[in-house]
């Protein structure tokens, strides 16, 4: 029996039309898709594998595409079905496309390939590549080369290409005629003429192209000579001049923007997946070795075209494709498809189909798309290069292209992201490209350009070497050694770590260079000694240290033979499974690839240390004397006062400087949720830039200021001028910005962490420029006595406290780390959410007492005040960082959820249960989902009360709640814990149905959560809790997930 197609509501006259988002249709058109299941288009295999029967559907050009036709008319990407001309030239080109042919054009590609390659080797590691741009250039003059014969020259002109030009200008407006009605166009007559002009300029290169060749024959077996002087084999027609510049022009657009986006999203996803980026290396070596690549080698090279198959399915460049009805049909038994009706297939929801590819499906593996197991996909379960008669006739020549390339980037260079924390963006018009992504390439084989003959003569240089570097992390000659200082940081406590051992090291003979640990690979040189400061992630390395963890495991043992090392590593014991697990991971690999160990790991627990007292009194009493020890040299330090960094103070310049590269977000929305007068619960509302995707469960990066309150503290301490500019020199190594003028306003506000307290060695260090004798014995009494460390001190309240002290600004900047990001979890879901790139926050604003002030001052959160300062309109800068992969909701609509939270631990689950009461109204089968929630009070803060009432009753959620103050309205339940246990049957009855569970909060809501987990095991399996706890910590990653911060 026949089924209505479900749609989504529209408004009279205009339909969907506000739902679908003009810069990024694919992501509406997907959320739109995961709201209304697979069925809204077509987006799974089990409905569109009946539109691949060409007996029964067609080819459907409408849209841009239909658009696209007034440049390209009947050429073999926009020719309707039926075209005469689109026969004959398909007859004829078909040879052109073989694979002999597409082997011959190897020589020319490689051309091109090495044109790019180096250009990037020349700029060096200092210039950022931007890819989808570089790309572009790369797969254009290719197209060009190898099938007409003309070199475009991209990478010798900072300048794009006329034809590049108004390719991209016609490409845009018949995108953007698409989207309005017929009659506009009619209108918008400037508009209107720049269309013509383009199309004009397209038309007019393709003819001298043609006019060219026709004067100068070449005995060539290209497309060019095939469209001139071929026939067609069923025919025996050719095609007429305009059929030639239609498909000159077709094939120019065609050949290279598809390819671009590929090899453009490929290598975002290999930095995202160093395991798959270490196999396509190790594949690369062993087939090239240092050799040049031959056409011998592409057939070697399985796991890169897998990787190529696996981008194209997570990211078909063209997104979708429309077929028409040929007569009355019907999809999968169910759905009747009219006559002459379009259907598009939207390919990145078809190639994610969880029936096809499994669990998996939304994760990058390019091993699913090696040969064996391609070959056993269902048929036309992997489309990206269209369908059938009219599917792409260049695929052939693309995959070579895009293998070559990447094979040839991979022998030759390291690659890295210019901005670690970049989050994929798309770029939607006729075919999606990622947006602003960058990266940066180190040469394998610094001798790489020694033989390379330039134009101009021979070098070995870059032309990035006469650039100054911004920051002193650089290693300067003199007597001075170099040492690097290595770490990885997501919240950027190590990198501060890393910063500070570096403002110690000039007066220990040695000269610093601070750098990722990704950055790192392949540079660790023979008795240069070596940093390591890093964390670990629930056991994974921090984001900008995966790619060294997985080349370090690849060495053979003696590949760092005489590298001196030292790793100092930071966690949480409370963690104890995954306790200093990649600290340790990094130390032992080092000693297996020889490295010498020059001092015992150092192991950090914040939770129970100042790290940055820490790290100063291991570098004193264990780091420096054994690195000493092992050099032969001593210390060149004369005095142990505080690290002073030299100032030129002005007054008369206020520049503003942005010194963070994240993106700049809006805020939409904000409210207060708890009751006025009790600490301040709030929700921040922010729109996010065009294209940003997340999930929920995902987590906003907030880059925030310091509250003005406090900043003032530190002007008028030190009676500076609201207006006062710094200009630091750059001799001493520092995080800030040097040799330029700062606004000292900016600097305190957005560019050091001025609530950091203050370490035992500063405290010390201050006290003895105190001149009063008294005053400096009594801070030191202070500091012996540890009530500095208990009451969270910061460096300003003591400066303020001993007001005769003679601790200078330099000083005082020096002593501080750079400010970092904050992590949120988002409490939205993108279906749920007036748009998919508006996501919202929940958090509570820190705003108490300073214990640590003797003026009576309060202690302000940084982030949170800067985030309640905020008004609608207001601007910020923000990144999305995903979640581990199990803290979303589970694939499944169906399986039941369990979630613990307290306070505004709430937020991820807000957007979880926000989810699937859309898609519960929408008539999916969505699982029970239980919430035990722990707040204050009843009429305080029990957020979101309102709506999730709601949710309750429309059966999509059941609420259990804990209130610490009014426990006689919670069953006597004071804390989440307590409720979990008092109603553990249900708990347990939604875990035998196949719950996964999940719990957010601050750490000793995570503990104690997880003992009342094991009480309940306990009691329902009768074993011990050593047992029972061994059962809990034996589903986590599997059925229990959490997220607990501090």
């Amino acid at each position: 029996m026949s089924k209505q197609i479900p749609t989504p509501k529209g408004y009279p006259f205009i339909g969907n039309v506000l739902d679908v988002n003009p810069d990024h249709p694919q992501e509406s058109l997907a959320q739109i898709a995961e709201s209304y299941a697979e069925r809204i288009f077509v987006a799974n295999y089990a409905l569109a594998k009946d539109l691949f029967d060409e007996a029964r559907f067609e080819k459907a050009v409408i849209g841009p595409l239909e658009q696209v036709r007034n440049a390209t008319k009947d050429g073999l990407f926009t020719a309707y079905p039926g075209e005469p001309n689109w026969e004959v030239a398909h007859r004829t080109l078909m040879p052109a496309f073989g694979p002999l042919s597409i082997q011959s054009m190897f020589g020319e590609m490689q051309d091109i390939i090495s044109q790019m390659v180096l250009r990037w080797a020349r700029f060096g590691p200092r210039t950022p590549v931007d890819v989808s741009t570089d790309f572009t250039k790369l797969t254009l003059d290719s197209i060009a080369l190898c099938a007409m014969g003309e070199r475009f020259n991209s990478f010798y002109h900072d300048d794009t290409h006329p034809f590049v030009s108004a390719m991209n200008n016609m490409l845009a407006e018949s995108f953007a005629r698409s989207r309005r009605p017929a009659f506009a166009s009619a209108i918008m007559k400037a508009s209107s003429e720049r269309y013509q002009s383009d199309i004009a300029k397209l038309e007019s290169i393709s003819t001298e192209l043609l006019e060219a060749r026709r004067q100068n024959p070449v005995d060539k077996k290209d497309l060019l000579n095939a469209m001139i002087n071929g026939r067609d084999p069923k025919t025996g027609e050719g095609l007429d001049d305009d059929a030639i510049i239609r498909n000159m022009i077709t094939f120019l657009i065609a050949g290279h923007e598809t390819t671009s986006g590929l090899l453009s999203f490929l290598f975002y996803q290999l930095l995202e997946n160093p395991s798959a980026l270490r196999q396509a290396v190790e594949e690369v070596d062993r087939v090239l070795g240092s050799q040049p690549m031959t056409v011998a080698h592409l057939a070697k090279l399985p796991y890169i075209d897998a990787c190529l198959k696996e981008t194209l399915r997570l990211y078909p460049t063209a997104p979708a494709f429309t077929l028409r009805a040929k007569g009355d049909q019907i999809l999968n038994s169910e759905y009747i498809i009219k006559d002459k009706d379009c259907v598009s297939i939207l390919l990145a929801r078809l190639h994610r189909d969880p029936d096809v590819y499994g669990p998996d499906a939304e994760e990058f593996n390019p091993s699913r798309m090696l040969p064996d197991k391609f070959n056993k996909l269902p048929p036309n379960a992997w489309k990206p290069f269209g369908h059938g008669v009219r599917a792409c006739i260049g695929r052939p020549f693309a995959i070579q292209e895009a293998i070559m390339a990447t094979a040839t980037i991979l022998q030759t260079f390291h690659i890295t992201k210019d901005n670690p924390s970049y989050q994929l963006q798309i770029r939607t018009a006729l075919t999606i490209k990622p947006q602003g992504f960058k990266i940066r390439t180190r040469l394998r084989n610094p001798s790489f350009l020694q033989g390379v003959e330039l134009s101009h003569g021979s070098s070995s240089g870059t032309a990035a070497s006469s650039k100054t570097p911004s920051r002193s992390n650089a290693v300067k000659e003199g007597n001075s050694e170099p040492i690097s200082i290595l770490f990885g940081s997501n919240t950027g406590t190590c990198e501060a770590l890393a910063q500070s051992l570096a403002s110690f090291a000039e007066e220990n003979g040695y000269v610093p260079k601070v750098d990722s640990l990704d950055n790192a690979i392949s540079s660790l040189k023979p008795d240069v000694p070596v940093v390591v400061i890093t964390g670990s992630y629930e056991g994974q390395p921090p984001d900008n240290a995966s790619h060294f963890v997985e080349w370090l495991a690849s060495l053979s043992s003696g590949g760092l033979i005489k590298v001196p090392y030292a790793v100092f590593g930071v966690g949480n014991e409370e963690w104890h499974a995954t306790y200093q697990r990649i600290p340790s991971l990094i130390d032992e690999q080092l000693e297996k690839a020889g490295a010498t160990r020059l001092v015992t790991r150092a192991a950090v627990d914040v939770a129970k240390t100042n790290c940055l007292d820490a790290i100063e009194e291991w570098q004193e009493r264990e780091f420096w004397p054994a690195l000493q020890k092992q050099s032969g040299k001593s210390s060149n330090t004369a005095s142990g006062g505080a690290r002073e960094l030299k100032l030129d103070i002005s007054t008369g310049l206020r520049p503003s400087i942005l010194r963070q590269d994240v993106m700049t977000a809006q805020i939409s929305t904000m409210r207060l949720l708890s009751k006025p007068g009790a600490p301040r619960k709030r929700h921040i509302g922010i729109i996010l830039p065009s294209g940003t995707t997340y999930r929920a469960g995902d987590y906003l990066a907030v880059l925030p200021l310091n509250h003005p309150d406090v900043v003032h503290r530190v002007m008028r301490r030190f009676n500076l001028p609201w207006d006062a500019t710094v200009v630091i020199d750059g001799s001493k190594s520092t995080s800030l910005p040097t040799g330029q003028p700062l606004s000292v306003q900016n600097l305190l506000a957005g560019m050091v962490e001025l609530g950091q307290p203050v370490t035992e060695r500063q405290a010390q260090q201050l006290a003895e420029t105190i001149p009063d004798k008294t005053k400096s014995d009594e801070l030191k009494e202070r500091v012996n006595q540890g009530n500095i460390h208990k009451l969270n001190t910061t460096l300003l309240d003591l400066l303020e406290d001993y007001p005769s002290a003679t601790y200078s600004f330099g000083q005082y900047l020096a002593a501080l780390p750079a400010l970092h990001l904050r992590q949120y979890s988002i409490s939205s879901s993108p279906i749920a959410s007036p748009s998919p790139s508006e996501c919202s926050l929940t958090y509570s604003v820190i705003d108490a007492p300073a214990r640590g002030s003797s003026q009576g001052h309060r202690y302000l959160g940084v982030a949170s005040t800067y985030l309640e300062r905020l008004q609608p309109g207001d601007h910020l800068q923000v990144g999305v960082r995903p979640s581990r992969s199990g803290f979303h909701l589970p694939i499944d609509n169906k399986t039941p959820i369990v979630m613990a939270c307290a306070g505004t631990g709430l937020a991820p689950f807000y957007g979880f249960v926000a989810e699937r009461a859309v898609k519960k109204r929408q008539g999916l089968d969505v699982g029970t989902a239980l919430l035990f929630y722990g707040c204050n009070d009843p009429d305080e803060d029990d957020l979101y009360r309102q709506q999730f009432d709601e949710w309750e009753h429309e059966g999509v959620v059941k609420v259990y709640r804990a209130y610490t103050f009014a426990s006689k309205k919670s069953e006597n339940c004071k804390f989440v814990q307590d409720r979990m246990w008092f109603d553990r049957k249900d708990i347990v009855a939604s875990f035998r149905q196949g719950a996964q569970i999940y719990i957010c909060g601050a750490g000793i809501v995570g503990s104690s959560i997880q003992k009342v987990l094991v009480k309940i095991k306990a009691e329902v399996a009768d074993c011990d809790e050593e047992t029972a706890a061994e059962w809990v910590d034996s589903m986590k990653g599997e059925r229990y997930w959490a997220d607990v911060f501090a």
